[in-house]
Protein backbone atom coordinates (compact mmCIF):
# COMPACT_ATOMS: atom_id res chain seq x y z
CA UNK A 1 0.00 0.00 0.00
CA UNK A 2 1.46 3.15 -1.15
CA UNK A 3 0.85 5.89 1.97
CA UNK A 4 2.98 8.22 0.15
CA UNK A 5 -0.03 9.66 -1.90
CA UNK A 6 -2.12 10.16 1.51
CA UNK A 7 0.44 13.34 2.01
CA UNK A 8 0.78 12.17 5.91
CA UNK A 9 2.77 13.44 9.03
CA UNK A 10 5.06 10.98 10.13
CA UNK A 11 2.32 10.41 13.34
CA UNK A 12 -0.36 9.52 10.69
CA UNK A 13 1.54 7.07 8.86
CA UNK A 14 3.02 5.39 11.89
CA UNK A 15 -0.23 4.78 13.59
CA UNK A 16 -1.78 3.48 10.05
CA UNK A 17 1.34 1.10 9.59
CA UNK A 18 1.10 0.02 13.08
CA UNK A 19 -3.20 -0.82 12.13
CA UNK A 20 -2.27 -2.77 9.38
CA UNK A 21 0.50 -4.73 10.45
CA UNK A 22 -1.98 -5.69 13.75
CA UNK A 23 0.66 -4.16 16.06
CA UNK A 24 -1.87 -1.21 17.36
CA UNK A 25 -5.62 -2.22 18.10
CA UNK A 26 -8.07 -0.06 16.59
CA UNK A 27 -9.80 -0.01 19.43
CA UNK A 28 -7.11 2.34 21.05
CA UNK A 29 -8.77 5.44 19.30
CA UNK A 30 -11.79 7.46 20.34
CA UNK A 31 -13.99 7.00 17.41
CA UNK A 32 -14.00 3.37 17.43
CA UNK A 33 -14.22 2.82 21.31
CA UNK A 34 -17.68 5.74 20.87
CA UNK A 35 -19.21 3.52 17.88
CA UNK A 36 -18.07 -0.16 19.84
CA UNK A 37 -20.26 0.97 22.88
CA UNK A 38 -23.26 2.18 20.73
CA UNK A 39 -23.31 -2.08 19.11
CA UNK A 40 -24.87 -4.58 20.49
CA UNK A 41 -22.86 -6.78 18.04
CA UNK A 42 -19.46 -5.77 18.05
CA UNK A 43 -17.77 -4.79 14.18
CA UNK A 44 -15.79 -6.99 12.69
CA UNK A 45 -12.05 -6.00 12.75
CA UNK A 46 -11.74 -4.68 9.60
CA UNK A 47 -14.74 -2.11 10.09
CA UNK A 48 -13.24 -0.73 12.97
CA UNK A 49 -9.82 -0.69 11.59
CA UNK A 50 -11.33 1.79 8.73
CA UNK A 51 -12.68 3.48 11.87
CA UNK A 52 -9.77 3.99 13.07
CA UNK A 53 -8.39 4.84 9.51
CA UNK A 54 -11.14 7.79 9.33
CA UNK A 55 -10.07 9.17 12.75
CA UNK A 56 -5.96 8.97 11.70
CA UNK A 57 -6.76 10.67 8.45
CA UNK A 58 -9.87 13.24 9.40
CA UNK A 59 -12.20 11.89 7.37
CA UNK A 60 -15.77 12.26 6.83
CA UNK A 61 -16.78 8.79 7.65
CA UNK A 62 -17.06 5.26 5.68
CA UNK A 63 -19.00 5.05 3.01
CA UNK A 64 -19.49 2.07 0.50
CA UNK A 65 -19.72 1.33 -3.15
CA UNK A 66 -21.87 -1.45 -4.43
CA UNK A 67 -21.05 -3.81 -7.32
CA UNK A 68 -21.89 -7.03 -8.55
CA UNK A 69 -24.22 -9.57 -5.93
CA UNK A 70 -21.99 -12.04 -4.19
CA UNK A 71 -22.26 -14.58 -1.69
CA UNK A 72 -20.89 -14.43 2.02
CA UNK A 73 -20.09 -11.40 4.10
CA UNK A 74 -19.93 -9.08 1.15
CA UNK A 75 -23.17 -9.88 -0.31
CA UNK A 76 -22.98 -6.47 -3.43
CA UNK A 77 -20.66 -4.08 -1.56
CA UNK A 78 -17.18 -3.80 -3.71
CA UNK A 79 -15.44 -1.84 -1.35
CA UNK A 80 -15.57 0.77 1.37
CA UNK A 81 -13.53 4.05 1.95
CA UNK A 82 -12.78 6.98 3.97
CA UNK A 83 -15.03 10.11 2.24
CA UNK A 84 -12.20 12.80 2.15
CA UNK A 85 -14.96 14.83 0.69
CA UNK A 86 -14.31 14.27 -2.90
CA UNK A 87 -14.02 11.53 -4.88
CA UNK A 88 -10.90 11.92 -7.02
CA UNK A 89 -8.97 12.43 -3.84
CA UNK A 90 -6.65 9.61 -2.44
CA UNK A 91 -8.03 7.88 0.39
CA UNK A 92 -7.71 4.05 2.07
CA UNK A 93 -9.95 1.76 0.92
CA UNK A 94 -10.95 -1.75 1.96
CA UNK A 95 -12.17 -3.88 -1.28
CA UNK A 96 -13.84 -6.80 -1.04
CA UNK A 97 -10.89 -8.44 -3.36
CA UNK A 98 -7.92 -6.68 -2.57
CA UNK A 99 -7.73 -6.18 0.81
CA UNK A 100 -7.21 -2.79 2.23
CA UNK A 101 -5.30 -0.11 -0.39
CA UNK A 102 -4.96 3.44 -1.57
CA UNK A 103 -6.68 4.61 -4.23
CA UNK A 104 -9.00 7.41 -5.15
CA UNK A 105 -12.74 6.52 -5.45
CA UNK A 106 -12.93 7.32 -8.66
CA UNK A 107 -10.44 5.54 -10.50
CA UNK A 108 -11.72 2.36 -8.75
CA UNK A 109 -14.80 3.14 -10.19
CA UNK A 110 -13.20 3.97 -13.56
CA UNK A 111 -11.49 0.43 -13.53
CA UNK A 112 -14.56 -1.98 -12.22
CA UNK A 113 -16.83 -0.35 -15.05
CA UNK A 114 -14.33 -1.00 -17.92
CA UNK A 115 -13.24 -4.58 -15.99
CA UNK A 116 -17.87 -5.17 -16.57
CA UNK A 117 -17.70 -3.86 -19.95
CA UNK A 118 -14.95 -6.32 -20.85
CA UNK A 119 -16.70 -8.56 -19.13
CA UNK A 120 -19.79 -7.61 -21.37
CA UNK A 121 -21.77 -6.94 -18.13
CA UNK A 122 -23.61 -3.78 -17.53
CA UNK A 123 -21.37 -0.42 -16.21
CA UNK A 124 -24.20 0.60 -13.74
CA UNK A 125 -23.71 -1.85 -11.78
CA UNK A 126 -21.00 -0.12 -9.80
CA UNK A 127 -22.02 2.87 -7.62
CA UNK A 128 -21.61 4.98 -4.68
CA UNK A 129 -23.99 4.64 -1.81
Amino acid sequence: MNLKLLNLTKQQESYIKLILSNQLDPKEFSSVKFWINQCFNLPSVDEQKMCAFNQILFGFGIESVEGEWQNGYWCNILFTYVSMGFSDLPTIIHHRDKGFIVDSVENLIMKSNRRARSQNKSPRQVQIK
